[in-house]
């Protein structure tokens, strides 16, 4: 029974996830007239969502740097991904967050309209997202990434994709890697939405470390060796393989 009743508020909380995706775009950034303060919006509006989550006992938070996830600024962001509401858990704490989003979540009716607006498509065309990805840190925002490209439990090590590397190229902004871990398989893929489990989802987030590009652009100034070497140091980072 109970976790019929979780299911179901799970089920309630997207359907109004969604609602309120819908509301925020086309009745309030209307009237909103910089892309600042449509991330503030959005922000505040995740942080509602979260606060509904764990409120309800659906998830709980814990984290030793809390604060230090807080103050990151104009970083481009590489995390574990072990659930479909990392980046809300994400974006909830970090200010001026944006990050890549599936190419089809932007012909998705509730949320076409506010990813075409304030988020990265990963489109085929390389060329095209690192230009979106360079431009959001140019104005001073962070970039959020799932290096491995989809959601993952933590015992499986994929393999990490050089997209951080080549926005960290282009752009000259550091790295910061963090760790989110949970203590049961929720959201993962092809998972139901309704699998809740009987008990709160607890959520860990931690900061890992942060990489100076400029060093390490220094230090491997050809363009395959840095891109190579840094997707390397994230992958050990991330995974907490230590050679």
């Amino acid at each position: 029974m109970i976790k019929f009743i979780r299911g179901i508020t799970v089920i309630f909380l997207f359907a109004l996830f969604g609602c309120g995706a819908l509301f925020i775009r086309y009745l309030i950034f209307p009237f909103q007239n910089s892309d600042i303060k449509k991330y503030e919006t959005l922000q505040k509006s995740w942080q509602f969502f979260i606060w509904l989550l764990k409120t309800l006992k659906i998830i709980r938070i814990e984290s030793n740097s809390l604060e230090k996830i807080k103050n990151i600024k104009n970083s481009i962001i590489v995390s574990t991904h072990p659930s479909f509401i990392d980046i809300v858990i994400l974006m909830s704490v970090i200010p001026h967050s944006t990050c890549f989003v599936a190419e089809k979540l932007a012909r998705n009716p509730f949320f076409k309209g506010m990813v075409n607006l304030l988020f990265i498509v990963e489109v085929p065309a390389i060329e095209e997202w690192l230009d979106v990805a360079c431009e959001k840190l140019e104005k001073g925002l962070n970039v959020i990434i799932f290096p491995m490209g989809t959601r993952h439990r933590k015992n499986e090590h994929l393999k990490i994709r050089r997209g951080a590397a080549l926005i960290a190229q282009k752009s000259r902004k550091n790295i910061v890697m963090l760790n989110i871990e949970n203590s049961f398989d929720f959201l993962q893929i092809h998972q139901p939405i309704y699998k809740a489990g009987d008990r709160a989802v607890i959520y860990k987030l931690e900061y890992l470390d942060e990489i100076d590009t400029d060093k390490f652009l220094e230090k491997f100034p050809d363009e395959v060796t840095f891109k190579t070497e840094i997707t390397k140091l994230i992958s050990a980072t991330l995974y907490k393989i230590h050679n």
